[in-house]
């Protein structure tokens, strides 16, 4: 075949010799007859020409012939509404190409009208009156006619119109099929006589058959030379088996064939060899591939309805049965130059590069790849197929604009049928480009964007965004993007802005991470321009080819970092209030675990807490501007399924470049029942998208669930305090208050509780939550829980009110400072009798003795204090005072009662003593016991010191007194109000003062001995008698 590459686009100025390709010929062709089914005048619609046209097709395309032998010959028939005179020049090269019937349809009105429709009929026959055997005239009047040969009464048909007339008064036509295979038999016996008369005439007289291009060649060239007489029978045999193939004999027609191509080759006849290749290839075709027939719709020459979609084979619409393809052997053995199967793809081969031959026979060329194209589909070898097609390529020919789109549109009907899909989809989009070539005066965008879309499947690229896979690898990204912004560029200059806005939302949908930056901005620039005359919207768009366009939304701008559900704010999150379970009595319990116990599954993305009915719920989002321009987005929205959600409307502005920024989504939930959220509205650019989080990446789920409960009470709280802004920031705080209070000062704060809902509160708790201890809080704060539960239920929009008291509790007491500079302060003896309870102590410890004493203390001591100047009073208050041992003896009543003697005179408290240096004094110390039980192992003794008023007492004193006697004696036993006494004597060596400590001690019990309380606290302790007495000795 070919080898220089030719160039398709090219335009040529044409040849009135060329015939008009025809694009959808197949071998079958070759015994067709060829027929022209053409409406004429203006009063027939054009849906009543198509449903006449499509009957007769279906009664027509295959017919069965009794031929006067007795035979049955199975004739094909083949329908046209377009056939330039041109190519009836070339029915003597091949005869399938003569057109030999005329069937034309027309209605009238009136005579006037008749007469027109008779005319115009007429000149059609004139036109093709070289070829034309015979034709009919289908016309519809207003009255029935009493033959159907015969027009109505009143109207006659024109002295010059020869031509047999069908009328009908309707367009039921209910004998048209009848009709029609009246016609085609007729024009099968014209066809036959032809061909008898073709075949008896004598070899020597056969006249020398042309090509158009070839009348000039031949001018002046002797033709009764020996080659030119072969020539003359080659080209004649050749026709004759057309005739043959036409006439339903294909045996006879592979013989004249055969004859003919010996003959034709020894002539060197390239162009007719050619024909008789193609003529022996048709023949062996029809006779293998019975069933293989050309499609039923048919562009320009061939088609009965221009650019029909329909893909029905014609025999399926026969009223005859196909036949069953006959096994190889037998038709080899009835028909000895049939050609097998591998042979005719061979054949075929030769008959092009002959045709290759010729410039004038390019369209005979290009004709014959595609017919031999088809046979190798038939036959499943693609390759073959596909170089076939390869040589069409590379044919120059010079064609109309139009023309060239339907060679391009076949070839890519043809790679899509063996599976050549991006070659398919290129050829589909040159066709595109020259629907609006500058050589077309006639430029469609429309088809142009038609086509487009069609071209886009070759390259991997759907028009659907789901397909898309989520890295996005699918095809050539360089391609596809070429593609998109040449369908936005057809959409734009068909005055769709709607399709255009659509189509650059998809390139940024689906290939923005193959955008470089600067392209990202253009085309965002370009999608906000034409949006403002057509906004996108996230709903298909119906073309009015009926093609749907999927919808596109902007998932990358912005793009979405984070998306998180909210849980409700801590002081609005539902809490479950927990019932006593009643005991019904005993409960079985297995450990078997039963399947049907594990049928609820929890989805993983349904949140583990819950929604309100009728409550603000919110969801948190984090944006990114990857645009260099301020980006708006605006009517941000959640989008839901299941129960109803009332959405609130979100706008933002991200400044270019930015993010990621937090954006909070809102909304009410209407409904009980699971909310299912999906993802989130956005209108930016100019268009509304739906982001579902199922297509974005980076999203932990494809979408959350959360379960909404039916609406609670909601409450107001305020105070009777100012309010604070700076008191805490935490998400539980509704409202604050703050007040200052000193220690022990004490204040009444009014808490007012507002029914803010729509249901009726019957229940509130109050509980405080601090870092205090739960006493000290009770110090604090005090309410009325009565008080409150008198002013439940609370109906919605009424308030309660309760007093809560306020004390500023702290700790009063603080420790001790002994300081030297402090003056002895004189004690007065306490007169108050005291109640002593004596108990059985079980734990034996002394620490609740000090408890004890220390409430008991603060309980009695009663502190006010009062701010100079200020209105500020408060009380203080004892609490968690610490008695040590000492402190007790000082606060409680001693269990032994004293009584001292000086020189036989009783000593009271704080009374002044003096005596002489060197005075003999008598000191008696007598002891009672105030219990009611015994003390036992006391030890009493007799101390003199001197207190030097700075924390120091010496206790050595040998050398400045002498004591005559003991001073320290044993009380073995001390009974219940019993009385011990002792007496010494001491004498005085200087002068100064003296003091006398005056002592009784007990010894430890012995431990696991159970004894009562009061004696534990006397075992191991000393009491003193105090004040200690003191002496002055004068020095006289």
């Amino acid at each position: 075949m070919r080898s220089a590459i030719s160039v398709i686009l090219s335009s040529p100025v044409p040849d009135n010799k060329m015939s008009h390709p025809d694009y959808e010929q197949t071998a079958h062709d070759h015994a067709a007859l060829l027929l022209l089914l053409r409406p004429v005048g203006t009063q027939i619609k054009p849906k009543t020409v198509s449903r006449l046209c499509e009957r007769i097709v279906k009664a027509g395309s295959r017919f069965s012939v009794s031929d006067s032998s007795g035979g049955t010959r199975e004739i094909l028939a083949r329908f046209i509404r377009e056939h330039p005179v041109e190519n009836n020049d070339w029915g003597d090269f091949q005869t399938h190409r003569r057109l030999l019937g005329l069937i034309t349809f027309g209605k009238y009105d009136n005579q006037t009208e008749l007469n027109e429709l008779c005319r115009l009929h007429e000149t059609l026959k004139v036109k093709y009156s070289s070829t034309l055997y015979d034709s009919r005239a289908i016309l519809f009047g207003p009255l029935e006619s009493n033959g159907r040969h015969e027009p109505p009464p009143g109207y006659t048909t024109p002295s010059n119109f020869k031509t047999r007339a069908i009328f009908y008064a309707d367009e039921a036509c209910p004998d048209l099929e009848t009709q029609t295979a009246e016609y085609l038999n007729f024009l099968f016996w014209i066809l036959e006589s032809k061909r008898l008369e073709r075949s008896r005439e004598k070899i020597d007289r056969v006249s020398l058959l042309l090509a158009p291009f070839e009348k000039k060649d031949f001018i002046g060239l002797d033709l009764e030379s020996r080659n030119n007489k072969k020539r003359c029978v080659g080209r004649m045999t050749k026709h004759l088996g057309d005739l043959c193939l036409q006439a339903g004999l294909p045996a006879d027609a592979l013989n004249n064939y055969n004859s003919a191509a010996n003959i034709l080759q020894a002539v060197n006849d390239w162009l007719w060899l050619g024909a008789a290749y193609e003529g022996l290839c048709a023949a062996s075709v029809l006779v293998l591939y019975p069933n293989m027939c050309r499609s039923l719709p048919l562009q320009r020459n061939s088609s009965l309805q221009e650019g029909s979609p329909s893909k029905q084979r014609r025999g399926s619409q026969a009223l005859t049965v196909l036949p069953a393809p006959p096994s190889i052997d037998m038709v080899k053995a009835s028909m000895q130059h049939i050609l097998l199967p591998e042979e005719i793809s061979k054949k075929y081969r030769e008959a092009i590069v002959h045709y290759s031959k010729y410039q004038y026979a390019g369209i005979i060329e290009t004709e014959a790849s595609f017919k031999a194209t088809r046979i190798s589909i038939e036959q499943n070898c693609t390759l073959q197929a596909a170089s076939y097609l390869n040589n069409v390529v590379l044919i120059n020919l010079p064609l109309s604009e139009q023309e060239k789109i339907d060679r391009f549109t076949t070839l890519s009907n043809l790679y899509t049928s063996f599976g050549f899909d991006r070659k398919a989809s290129f050829c589909l989009r040159l066709a595109a480009t020259r629907h609006v070539s500058q050589n077309n005066p006639n430029p469609d965008w429309q088809q142009c964007y038609n086509l487009m879309l069609q071209a886009t499947s070759g390259f991997k690229l759907s028009l659907d965004p789901v397909d898309i896979p989520p890295d996005g690898q699918r095809g050539w990204p360089a391609i596809q993007i070429q593609i998109i912004n040449e369908l936005v560029a057809a959409a734009n200059r068909m005055g769709n802005p709607a399709l255009a806005t659509r189509h650059l939302t998809f390139l940024l949908q689906t290939m923005y991470n193959h955008l470089m930056l600067t392209e990202r901005k253009d085309i965002a620039l370009q999608l906000q321009n034409v949006s403002q005359q057509c906004e996108g919207a996230p709903v298909p768009l119906v073309l009015d080819s009926g093609t749907v366009i999927p919808p596109a939304n902007l998932l990358n701008i912005p793009k979405t970092k984070l998306f998180t559900l909210k849980n409700m704010q801590p002081h609005l999150q539902p809490q479950k209030i927990k019932r006593i379970k009643e005991d019904h009595g005993p409960f079985l319990f297995t450990p078997i675990n039963f399947g049907s116990l594990e049928r609820k599954n929890t989805s993983k993305s349904k949140v583990d807490y819950l929604w309100v009915e009728g409550d603000i719920c919110e969801v948190s989002m984090q944006l990114i501007n990857p645009l260099p321009f301020e980006l708006h987005v605006s009517n941000m929205r959640l989008l839901t399924n299941g129960i109803v959600f009332e959405s609130i409307p979100e706008s933002i502005s991200l400044p270019a470049e930015s993010g990621p920024i937090a954006v909070t989504l809102a909304g009410r939930p209407k409904e009980v029942g699971d909310l299912e959220i999906l993802g989130f509205s956005t209108h930016t650019l100019g268009v509304k998208s739906n982001c579902r989080l199922r297509y974005m990446e980076g999203m932990l789920h494809p979408q959350y669930t959360v379960e909404v409960i039916p609406a609670l009470p909601r409450i107001d709280v305020a105070t009777s305090l100012p309010q604070t802004a700076s008191f805490s920031s935490g998400d539980n705080i509704v409202t604050s208050a703050s007040i200052s209070l000193y220690g022990g000062e004490s204040a009444e704060c009014t808490v007012t509780i507002m029914n803010a809902g729509q249901v009726s509160i019957e229940m509130v708790e109050l509980s405080v939550q601090s870092t205090l201890d739960a006493l000290t809080e009770s110090k604090i704060f005090k309410w009325s829980d009565e008080n409150l539960m008198t002013q439940l239920p609370l109906q919605p929009g009424s308030s309660a009110s309760l007093t809560l008291y306020l004390y500023a509790a702290t700790d009063f007491v603080a420790p001790s400072i002994r300081n030297g500079n402090i003056v002895n302060k004189n004690i007065l003896k306490c007169n108050v009798r005291h109640t002593i309870l004596s108990f059985l102590n079980g734990a034996g410890d002394i620490s609740e003795l000090q408890k004890i004493c220390a409430e008991h203390i603060a309980s009695l001591v009663d502190l006010r204090w009062q701010l100079l100047g200020t209105e500020s009073t408060g009380k203080a208050t004892l609490s968690g005072i610490t008695l040590t041992q000492d402190m007790l003896d000082l606060v409680r009543m001693s269990p032994l009662q004293w009584e001292i003697t000086i020189n036989d005179i009783i000593v009271k408290a704080q009374e002044e003593l003096s005596c002489a240096l060197g005075e003999c004094i008598s000191v008696g110390v007598g002891v009672c016991n105030a219990l009611e039980h015994p003390l036992s192992d006391l030890t009493l003794s007799i101390n003199f010191y001197q207190d030097h008023h700075n924390g120091v007492n010496n206790y050595q004193l040998e050398t400045r007194l002498s004591i005559a006697g003991a001073n320290k004696v044993v009380l073995p036993t001390l009974q219940e109000y019993g009385r011990a006494y002792h007496e010494c004597r001491v004498v005085f060596f200087t002068s100064g003062q003296y003091k006398i400590d005056i002592q009784c001690s007990s010894k430890e019990s012995a431990p696991n001995s159970p004894i009562l309380y009061s004696e534990l606290i006397n075992a191991g302790h000393t009491w003193r008698y105090i004040p200690p007495i003191e002496i002055t000795v004068d020095d006289y």
